[in-house]
C-alpha cells in the first residue's frame, strides 16, 4: 500500500512539466472544515471490535493548494475552469481508539459544472491519495476469516468525490459549501480490508492568488476527434482466502485467510475514440495473472489452517483474459478511466471468472507516458487487487 504514494511524486513532476509548458497563472488556496456520517458498511464500525464501540461520526479539516492554466495555453483554452493541485487533511473519528485519527495526503482536480448566478457556481472535485495513521488489527488470529475486529493496514488508499457551491464574495475570496463521499481501503493488500465509507458536509474559504485570468467558454475549434491506443502494464500484491471445507458438499464453506501475500500482474490494450478533449470511450483487452487464484482445491489436508500448505496450481488456473468497455474523462495532467468487463478465458476456476470492474487514474508524465494507479473489483462487490503500473499512449495528440 505504501507504493501508492508514488502517484503524489509523479503528479508533482507532471504538474511542474505542464506548468513550464503552459504557464500556470492562477493559484488557489482553500481551507475547509467538515463533519461526517460514517456509513455502517462493515462489522468494525458497527461495533464488532474489541472495544464494542460503534463509529458513526467524524470531523475533519483540510488545506489545499491548486492552480489553473493560462487561457492562452492549450490546456487553458480546452479546460478554462479546471484546477489541479495537492492537499493534506486530518480525520477524527468518534471512536478513534478503534479507527485511529488518520492524515490524508492527496492530489486533486476539479472544475465548474454550471453557473447558477453571477456570483454562484456549482463545482466538482476529486481527491486521490494515501491515508496514514489507522489502527491496525490486533487480537484476531490472522488466518481466521470470521474474527474481524480491526483494520489490516496503518496506511490505506483514500478516494473522494465531492460537489460544492462556490459563492464569490469578491474577485479573490469565495465561500464554499458542499457534500463529499470518501472511501478508505487498503486495496486488498492486507487483511482485514473492511473499507470505510464516509459522507461529509463541508464549508470552506477559497483565496485566489497572483494573476486572475478572465475565464471564457471552452474553445475546442482546433480539436480533431481521433483514435488513440493505450497499453498499460501493472503489478501489485494481495491477500487471498481459501475454503477449508472445499469439496465437502455436506459442510458449509469455512473461509480462511492465507498467510503471506501473492503477486498480481497484467496488461491492458485499450483503443479509445476521443470525441472531444474531455471524453473518450472504447474497449479493452485485459489479461491478468494472479498467483493466489483458485488455491482451495490444492490445499494439503494434513496441514493446519494457521499454517496451510498448498500444491502448486497449474498456470492455467492463475490467468484470465477478458474484454471490457471503457469510458474516460480527460483533464489537464489526469485522466479517469472506468471499465466494466467479463472474462473470456479463465480455464482454472471461479476465482477469475465472471464480471469485473476497473477504476484507473492516469497521471500523464509526458504526452505519451503515464503512471497508472487503479483498483479492480470482482462481481461488483468483492475486493480484487490494486493495479500499479506504467502506460504508453500511441497516437496521442
Amino acid at each position: 500500500m505504501k507504493k501508492t504514494a508514488s502517484i503524489l511524486t509523479a503528479a508533482m513532476l507532471a504538474f511542474s512539466a505542464a506548468a513550464a509548458d503552459s504557464t500556470a497563472v492562477s493559484h488557489r488556496l482553500e481551507i475547509s472544515a467538515r463533519g461526517a456520517y460514517v456509513m455502517p458498511s462493515n462489522k468494525i464500525v458497527k461495533g464488532e471490535n474489541r472495544y464494542g464501540a460503534t463509529t458513526t461520526a467524524a470531523f475533519g479539516a483540510a488545506a489545499e493548494y491548486s492552480f489553473s492554466f493560462s487561457p492562452k495555453s492549450r490546456y487553458g483554452r480546452y479546460y478554462p475552469y479546471a484546477y489541479q493541485g495537492i492537499g493534506v487533511g486530518f480525520v477524527g473519528f468518534s471512536s478513534s481508539k478503534v479507527t485511529g485519527n488518520p492524515v490524508n495526503v492527496y492530489v486533486l482536480q476539479g472544475s465548474r459544472i454550471a453557473n447558477l448566478s453571477e456570483r454562484l457556481t456549482l463545482d466538482y472535485e476529486w481527491n486521490f491519495g494515501i491515508s496514514a495513521g489507522w489502527k491496525k488489527n490486533r487480537g484476531a488470529e490472522p488466518y481466521d476469516y470470521t474474527e474481524v475486529n480491526g483494520f489490516g493496514s496503518h496506511v490505506n488508499a483514500y478516494i473522494d468525490l465531492g460537489f460544492k457551491l462556490n459563492y464569490a464574495l469578491s474577485e479573490r475570496v469565495s465561500l464554499t459549501a458542499g457534500l463529499n463521499l470518501s472511501h478508505f481501503s487498503n486495496g486488498n493488500t492486507d487483511y482485514p480490508n473492511p473499507g470505510v465509507n464516509v459522507v461529509w458536509g463541508k464549508v470552506g474559504v477559497l483565496w485566489k492568488l497572483g494573476d486572475i485570468p478572465q475565464l471564457r467558454r471552452p474553445d475546442w475549434s482546433d480539436y480533431d476527434s481521433h483514435m488513440s491506443y493505450d497499453v498499460t502494464v501493472y503489478g501489485a500484491w494481495r491477500k487471498n482466502l481459501f475454503d477449508w471445507n472445499y469439496g465437502h458438499e455436506v459442510l458449509e464453506p469455512d473461509i480462511r485467510v492465507i498467510p503471506g501475500h501473492f503477486a498480481v500482474g497484467g496488461f491492458n490494450f485499450n483503443p479509445l475514440w476521443h470525441f472531444n478533449p474531455m471524453f473518450s470511450a472504447g474497449a479493452s483487452l485485459d489479461f491478468q495473472y494472479d498467483e493466489g487464484a483458485n488455491l482451495s482445491p490444492y490445499f494439503v489436508p494434513t496441514t493446519l489452517p494457521d499454517n496451510p500448505k498448498f500444491y502448486r496450481q497449474p498456470f492455467s488456473h492463475r490467468v484470465m483474459a477478458g474484454l471490457s468497455v471503457r469510458a474516460e474523462l480527460q483533464m489537464p495532467v489526469f485522466s479517469v478511466n472506468i471499465g466494466i468487463g467479463h472474462s473470456l478465458w479463465a480455464p482454472g476456476g471461479e476465482d477469475l471468472r465472471g464480471w469485473y470492474q476497473m477504476f484507473t487514474l492516469k497521471t500523464f508524465l509526458t504526452r505519451n507516458l503515464y503512471l497508472s494507479t487503479g483498483y479492480r473489483l470482482v462481481r461488483f462487490r468483492n475486493p480484487g487487487n490494486l493495479m500499479l503500473g506504467l502506460g504508453w499512449r500511441f497516437n496521442a495528440r
